[in-house]
């Protein structure tokens, strides 16, 4: 029900010198509830508060697409998510 490896979706630091997510700073921000969240979309919505948005693909099976009975039985209820990140300091890639 992951598709291509997205779901939860996190936040976490980036290590400027090697390029590389820090683990130890990851946090989930739109948790794993059984749907593919495939297409997300992040802005900045002011200097101090950034958006995650994206909504739950509800699918079945490769042998039965249309039977969302497994998809429902983990939690997914074909929800809209907007995950608010807030920032301690002012963001400056917001202009």
């Amino acid at each position: 029900h992951v598709i291509r490896h997205r779901a939860p979706l996190f936040m976490a630091q980036v290590d400027p010198e090697r390029l590389c997510v820090i683990r130890e700073t990851e946090r989930i921000i739109v948790p794993d509830y059984g749907a593919q969240l495939g297409n997300f979309g992040a802005l900045n919505a002011t200097p101090w508060e950034s958006w995650v948005v994206t909504s739950e693909g509800m699918h079945g099976d490769a042998q039965r697409p249309m039977d969302l009975s497994l998809t429902e039985a983990r939690g997914a209820r074909n929800r809209v998510w907007l995950a608010r990140i807030t920032w301690p300091r002012r963001n400056l890639l917001c202009g």
